[in-house]
């Protein structure tokens, strides 16, 4: 299936035009973009079938070029998913708990909200 990038594509107008590699810009209608796909953008990589139209070869079933088609593109998802594999091991360490935790706690600041009556013992300090 030929590649090519758009040289400019116009929803308003309802077609555009795709550089080939032969230097031939070849011609797209908003007809001719593959199911699913409502507009494709200027210096895209698509992909696309040829067909004879009423003036001449005519660009259908343009779709964007995905990952597998572009070994390039597939080695920066492949870094992608890993960063996001260890961001995600790392949530998952963090939040994973099975077991009750007893925490001691040094100093806290307590806001007290009604007065409670507090018991102290008396203890006799010896000066030195």
């Amino acid at each position: 299936m030929p590649q090519g990038k758009v040289k400019w594509f116009s929803t308003e107008k309802a077609y555009g035009f795709i550089e080939q590699d032969n230097d031939n810009d070849i011609f797209v209608h908003v007809t001719g973009l593959a199911e699913g796909v409502t507009a494709i953008d200027k210096d895209m990589v698509v992909e696309y079938e040829v067909e004879q139209g009423r003036k001449g070869p005519q660009a259908t079933k343009v779709r964007p070029v995905t990952a597998a088609a572009a070994p390039a593109a597939e080695a920066e998802v492949e870094a992608a998913e890993v960063e996001v594999d260890e961001e995600v091991e790392v949530e998952a360490a963090e939040v994973e708990v099975d077991e009750e935790v007893e925490v001691e706690v040094e100093a806290a600041e307590v806001e007290v909200e009604e007065e409670v009556e507090v018991e102290v013992e008396e203890v006799d300090v010896e000066d030195e």
